[in-house]
């Protein structure tokens, strides 16, 4: 009889002592609960900024023809050699300034569409 009595007093005890336990941490629950409800609440405005820059992304400027240019050194048959030099230092003086020039213009477009 005495076993019955200790042992209905420990398994109310433990009762006891699990439902503090949960009643405690119940609030996080709820409050884990509310944060993921806050985060599913933002998914809208973050769908819409990626529509917005799929949209910017689509509504780029055209290519500068200036950037397509290429440019030929003019070499002829029979030229002398230094005039040859000249010519093809001319030639890659002006695609380089081309190549700092459309990669300013790049530059300045990728700076607009990151804001």
């Amino acid at each position: 009889m005495t076993w019955t009595i200790c042992f209905r007093a420990l398994f109310v005890a433990t009762a006891l002592l699990a439902l503090i336990f949960l009643a405690g941490c119940a609030p996080n629950r709820l409050a884990a609960a509310a944060a993921t409800k806050a985060a599913a609440n933002q998914v809208p405005l973050a769908l819409s900024v990626a529509d917005e820059e799929r949209r910017i992304g689509r509504a780029l400027p055209d290519y500068p023809a200036a950037c397509r240019r290429t440019y030929s050194a003019g070499i002829r048959q029979g030229d002398r050699l230094d005039a040859a030099l000249l010519k093809t230092d001319r030639a890659l003086s002006r695609a380089n300034g081309q190549i700092v020039e459309c990669a300013g213009w790049y530059d300045e477009i990728r700076k607009g569409i990151a804001r």
